[in-house]
């Protein structure tokens, strides 16, 4: 019996020193939010995605040794399209609508990271979203990225909740950038 509970103390230590590994997978969905308005298209506007990312968005480690990966378990490049048409649409604009040749809006989703360094005993995740986007509109070509940065601190793992909404935060703050960027609207109308 005396071996059972030596044996099962030593068991539990060792998972303890040894930490857990676990994968979090989460959904990036941006939502965009934007103040309805009435702007109007006079041609197709043809919204397209792009990214060279794969599934794997980053991995945590905390000070007490527990460890995950974080993986998307969805199509970014869907997601991130969806919320832009439907962001256009909430500003007035019908982008199936319109004279030919079409505006056309090209959004490469370059980073999407959620990385980890340890002080102490705390742990300081940052987590990035950028879009490159470039719209050629009206005989002219505009080029800009977006990009949002945010840092959170933990004592221990964070619940994969909490990282697939920070990320969705992140996300959306960026797509909504990327809607009110005056120039972008200018040659969209």
């Amino acid at each position: 019996m005396q071996h059972k509970q030596l044996f099962l103390a030593l068991s539990l230590s060792t998972l303890l020193l040894a930490g857990c590994s676990t994968t979090h997978y989460i959904s990036v969905t941006p939502q965009a939010e934007v103040q309805a308005a009435n702007l109007t298209n006079e041609r197709v506007i043809n919204v397209s995605t792009s990214t060279q990312l794969n599934s794997a968005i980053g991995s945590i480690k905390t000070g007490i040794n527990e460890r995950a990966d974080i993986f998307t378990t969805n199509d970014i490049k869907l997601s991130v399209k969806e919320s832009v048409l439907k962001g256009l649409r909430e500003l007035g604009f019908t982008p199936d609508q319109g004279l030919m040749p079409a505006a056309d809006l090209q959004i490469d989703i370059s980073k999407m990271s959620y990385t980890t360094k340890v002080e102490t005993l705390k742990t300081v995740a940052t987590l990035e979203f950028e879009l490159k986007v470039t719209l050629a509109a009206k005989g002219q070509t505009y080029k800009a990225n977006y990009g949002s940065q945010k840092v959170r601190e933990y004592g221990t793992m964070p619940y994969q909740q909490a990282i697939q909404d920070d990320m969705n935060a992140l996300a959306s703050q960026t797509v909504n950038r990327l809607l009110s960027d005056p120039n972008i609207l200018t040659l969209l109308k």
